[in-house]
């Protein structure tokens, strides 16, 4: 029994830590993405880079980015590449990636993604709830919710804030310090 514990706990730690920000996108039909900017630990960013950098520059060319994707986003995209967007009683799937872009700063591999959602905008309030977050915790997202962003035409009524998931039977796999990004948008 002891054993088992152990590997439970080995298993549960994260391997991976990333820094994480995000801006909900919505155009004139209602949510359309959110865009995501992760920067990666060092020690990852470094060995990733390293096995990419075809040149040997400490740069990534847009050959070099591309070569990236599937290396860091091969368990993500099974995943629904962390980002959680409740919606009613289930979790909307990322329908694409409509932009990424891999590059380094400061030593550290910077992803920035936009996933495409779509949720139409009605007359009354949608609510939504986002959490970007790994639930087994093999990579360690740290989101900062409270710094989190919403685009929205004018002909779109948006509010948000950050708060804990606590009571959120949908997200109940994920760590209690997750936070989640609160979202009601309707027509004006």
């Amino acid at each position: 029994m002891l054993l088992g514990l152990c590997a439970s706990v080995a298993m549960a730690h994260p391997h991976v830590f990333v820094d994480a920000t995000v801006k909900v996108l919505f155009n004139e039909k209602g949510l359309s993405g959110v865009e995501n900017r992760w920067v990666y630990d060092e020690v990852y960013s470094m060995a990733t880079i390293a096995s990419v950098d075809a040149d040997g520059d400490g740069k990534l060319s847009a050959k070099e980015s591309d070569a990236l994707r599937p290396v860091v986003f091969g368990e993500a995209s099974k995943a629904n590449y962390f980002n959680y967007i409740q919606c009613g009683s289930e979790f909307l799937k990322v329908e694409k990636i409509s932009s990424f872009k891999a590059s380094v700063k400061n030593r550290r591999l910077v992803l920035d993604f936009v996933l495409d959602f779509t949720v139409p905008v009605a007359n009354d309030y949608t609510l939504l709830v986002l959490v970007v977050a790994d639930p087994s915790n093999y990579v360690q997202v740290t989101t900062d919710m409270e710094n989190a962003e919403a685009s929205a035409p004018e002909s779109i009524d948006v509010e948000y804030f950050s708060d804990s998931l606590e009571g959120l039977s949908l997200f109940k796999a994920f760590l209690s310090y997750v936070e989640g990004l609160y979202l009601r948008f309707k027509q004006k």
